[in-house]
C-alpha cells in the first residue's frame, strides 16, 4: 500500500475475517476504517451521509486484492429523501482533500450510511455507482441497509453483487487518524462504546500537545542565553579593541624615543610601518657615556649648523671647548666656510629673541631620521630637558620637528 504498506510476497499478519472468503475479490478494510464507517451517520436533519473508498488495487495470480485504508466524506452532496446528488464543485473539495489527508491513493469505490433502522437499497443508487464508479472492482458500501447493518457489493466481469466477507487487518494507519480528529468524528465513535481506539488518538494528541509547551520552552531558554551571550562578545570585543588602540599609542610614543637612523625611518614611514633601529648609533653613545662620566659631551661637527660671528661672542664653554677638540683631532669638513668669504646673514630676529636672558643657547640643526628625543639623548644624555626645548622653542608637539629645522638648545 504505498510507501506504508506493501501487500506481497506476504499479506499482513494481524488480519479478522468477516464472513466467508470470496474467491473472486480479496477484500481488506484497515480497522480504523471499519470503525469509523461503523460508527458514522447522518446528525442534525441529515438522511444520508455519502462519501469515497481510498487505498490501493493490486493483482496476484489473477486474483484482486482491495485494500481500503481511508474514508473520505464529500460534502454538500445528500438531499432530502435519502438522495445522492454528485456536483462539480464537490468533486473538486473532494479531490483537494484526498491531496492533502491521503496521498498517493485511488479511489476505490464509495459509501452510504444512513440512519439506525433505514433499509438503504443498492438499486437506488445502482444508476449513479455506474456513472460516477464505472471501473473494474469498484466498491458500494452501505450501513443500514437491505442486508443489515453493512453490506459491501462489487463491480466484476459477472456484473455487481455482494460480496461474501472481507477481511479486517490492523496497522500504523496515521492518515485515517488524522483524518477522524480533524473531522471530529471521534467523539461520535467513541460514545457510548469501550473503544480503546479513539482514547489512543486523544492521549497521542495530549502527548503532542505535552511535546509542543517543552520545545517552545526550550526555545525561549535558548534565546535568552544566546542574547546573553551576544551582549557579553559584543562587550568583549569593545575592551579588547580599547586595550589595542592603547598599546599601539604606547608603541608610537616608545618608538619615538628611540633615535632611528634617518633612511631606515624614512622608508619604513612610507611602508606604513614601525621600525626599530639602532640605539643611536656609535657617536650616540660615546655622547650619552660621556654625560654620564661629567665630561662635557663632544657633538659631532656635521650635526651642528655653522655658527655666526655675532653668535661666537656669546658662546657657551661647551662650544668652545667642542672647537678645540675637534680642530685638534679632526680635518677641517670641506663645507667649512673660508675666513676670506663674507659672513652670513644673522638669524631671523625670532630665533634671537627665543633664547632666555638668563643662558648661553646653542643652535642645532634637525638632521634625516632625528626626533626632538634622540637629539636631547645626544646632547644631553637623558629625555629631562625635551619640554624646557619645547619651551624655548615654541614646540606644541615635541614629535613635530622637520629635518633642517634649526633648534635652539638651553
Amino acid at each position: 500500500m504505498g510507501e506504508l504498506y506493501n501487500p506481497f510476497p506476504k499479506l499482513p499478519k494481524n488480519i479478522r475475517q468477516i464472513g466467508e472468503r470470496d474467491q473472486s475479490v480479496r477484500l481488506y478494510v484497515e480497522d480504523y476504517v471499519n470503525t469509523y464507517l461503523k460508527r458514522l451517520y447522518p446528525r442534525g436533519g441529515q438522511d444520508l451521509k455519502a462519501g469515497l473508498l481510498l487505498g490501493n488495487a493490486e493483482e496476484h495470480e489473477g486474483t484482486p486484492y482491495l485494500f481500503v485504508d481511508g474514508a473520505l466524506e464529500m460534502e454538500d452532496v445528500t438531499e432530502s429523501g435519502e438522495k445522492v446528488v454528485f456536483t462539480e464543485a464537490a468533486w473538486k473539495k473532494a479531490y483537494q482533500n484526498m491531496e492533502q489527508m491521503f496521498p498517493k491513493r485511488t479511489i476505490l469505490g464509495w459509501f452510504l450510511c444512513g440512519m439506525p433502522g433505514s433499509t438503504l437499497s443498492p438499486l437506488n443508487y445502482w444508476k449513479q455507482h455506474g456513472q460516477y464508479f464505472s471501473g473494474k472492482n469498484q466498491l458500494m458500501y452501505l450501513n443500514f441497509g437491505l442486508e443489515g447493518e453493512e453490506a459491501v457489493y462489487v463491480t466484476s466481469e459477472d456484473g455487481f453483487y455482494k460480496l461474501r466477507g472481507y477481511s479486517i487487518y490492523y496497522e500504523r494507519n496515521q492518515m485515517m487518524q488524522d483524518y477522524m480528529i480533524q473531522r471530529k468524528d471521534a467523539r461520535r465513535v467513541e460514545s457510548g462504546t469501550g473503544d480503546t481506539v479513539i482514547r489512543d488518538f486523544r492521549q497521542r494528541m495530549e502527548e503532542n500537545k505535552s511535546q509542543a509547551i517543552s520545545r517552545r520552552g526550550t526555545i525561549r531558554v535558548l534565546g535568552s542565553l544566546c542574547s546573553a551571550l551576544s551582549i557579553v562578545v559584543l562587550a568583549g570585543g569593545v575592551v579588547m579593541f580599547n586595550n589595542y588602540e592603547k598599546m599601539r599609542e604606547m608603541e608610537s610614543v616608545l618608538t619615538s624615543a628611540l633615535p632611528i637612523a634617518g633612511k631606515e625611518r624614512q622608508s619604513a614611514e612610507a611602508a606604513g610601518k614601525t621600525v626599530a633601529g639602532p640605539e643611536g648609533g656609535a657617536d650616540s653613545e660615546v655622547i650619552v657615556e660621556q654625560a654620564k662620566n661629567g665630561i662635557t659631551p663632544t657633538i659631532p661637527p656635521e650635526t651642528m649648523s655653522p655658527t655666526y660671528p655675532e653668535e661666537t661672542e656669546g658662546a657657551s664653554e661647551v662650544q668652545v671647548n667642542q672647537g678645540q677638540a675637534q680642530a685638534a683631532t679632526e680635518p677641517a669638513p670641506p663645507e667649512t666656510i673660508p675666513q676670506t668669504e663674507p659672513a652670513p646673514p644673522a638669524p631671523p630676529e625670532e630665533t634671537q629673541a627665543a633664547a632666555p636672558a638668563s643662558g648661553n643657547p646653542i643652535t642645532y640643526k634637525v638632521q634625516d631620521g632625528e626626533t626632538l628625543y634622540s637629539i636631547c639623548l645626544k646632547v644631553y644624555g637623558s629625555l629631562s630637558r625635551v619640554g624646557e626645548v619645547c619651551e624655548l622653542n615654541g614646540l606644541e608637539n615635541p614629535d613635530k620637528i622637520i629635518s633642517g629645522q634649526k633648534l635652539i638648545l638651553p
